[in-house]
Order: structure tokens, then sequence, then C-alpha cells
């Protein structure tokens, strides 16, 4: 087993073990609490690079956690699913905040979508299994939408629209910011109309 999945195997039983674990509230009393909650439940959409935590940036702790929801540039198309299912099993997209969160010096700042499939395409060459696997590859490329972006201030106003656009977010704020990595602040790019 790699040595660094073994370090959080540790750390996780430490933590388990520890006099002042307690084990989170049932799933249906907090879906429960959250349906009654007149301000509704925040989710937070973010990116799933490791140097940017929203747990951290936003200094969640036990009195004050959200829902997050990481995907690669933190980009809205890649977390629908999750966004319905969080909207399904919460209050239905009638109350509560999205709070959309992209960084500077994001990796999808780096390549375009065709950049991105062809190193992948590259990945799987000479290990098909003759045409059929080529137009499975090119299937699933294809129809992948990996959100690469040049200005993360456009990428966030592009993501807020869709989501002030669904049907199914139609009560909820929708708010967008921009973590500047070298400062760690968020400045807001879309607020409160």
């Amino acid at each position: 087993m790699d040595p660094r999945i073994k370090g959080y195997l540790e750390r996780n039983r430490e933590w388990a073990e520890r006099e002042d674990y307690v084990p989170p509230i049932r799933f249906v009393d907090m879906q429960r609490k959250g349906r009654e909650r007149v301000d509704g439940t925040v989710i937070v959409v973010a990116c799933t690079d490791p140097r940017v935590t929203p747990e951290e940036f936003l200094g969640m702790d036990s009195s004050s956690k959200a829902t997050v929801v990481r995907t690669a540039g933190g980009r809205v198309h890649a977390a629908m699913s999750t966004l319905l299912v969080l909207s399904a099993v919460g209050n239905a997209g009638k109350k509560g905040v999205i709070m959309v969160v992209h960084h500077t010096d994001c990796g999808l700042q780096t390549a375009d979508e065709e950049a991105i499939r062809g190193v992948l395409r590259e990945s799987v060459e000479g290990g098909g299994e003759g045409r059929w696997k080529d137009r499975e590859v090119e299937r699933v490329l294809e129809s992948v939408r990996f959100g690469a972006f040049v200005n993360p201030d456009e990428s966030v106003k592009e993501d807020v629209g869709i989501l002030k656009d669904s049907p199914f977010f139609k009560g909820m704020q929708i708010l967008g910011f921009v973590q500047d990595t070298e400062t760690g602040l968020l400045k807001e790019v879309i607020g409160v109309e």
C-alpha cells in the first residue's frame, strides 16, 4: 500500500479513537434541520486543487460548516449531478446559497479543451483493443467538457450564469468569487443583486 495512504489510515484511526470524537448526526436529522432553516443551507463549489481548501480559507469549524463540492477548476458543469442531488435531498432549490469559488494560478488555465483531450488520447494509445477501443476513447473524450479557462473572473461569471439560468436553483442566492492564491483573499465577482 502507498505509504501516504497508510499515513492517512493511521491518522484516521487516531482521530476516531480520540475521547472527544462524536459521530455526526444521522442524515435524516441533518436533512430535516436543513429544511427547517429559514435561510437554507450553504453549498460551496470550489476547485480540487489541494492548495485551495474551502474548509481552510473560509475558516469553517463545527459551528460554520457548509457542504463543499470540489471539481476541477471549481466548474459547475462537472458539479451539476451533485448539486441536483443536494437540491433533491435538501430543500429543492427553494432557499439557501451556492457560493462558486475559482482561483488564480489554476491548472485549468494552463491548457485548452483540445490539449487536455490530446494528453488523454496519448495516454491510451498502444493499449487499445482495436477500433472499438479507439471509438470508445473518442466518444468519451468528445462527451466531456473539461472547463479550461483563461480568466477566473470570466469563468466564475459563466458558472454563476449557468446556475442562475437553471430552474432547479431559482430560490437560492448564487454568488461568485475568485481566490487570489498569492494573498489568499477572496474577491467578490458576482454578489447579491
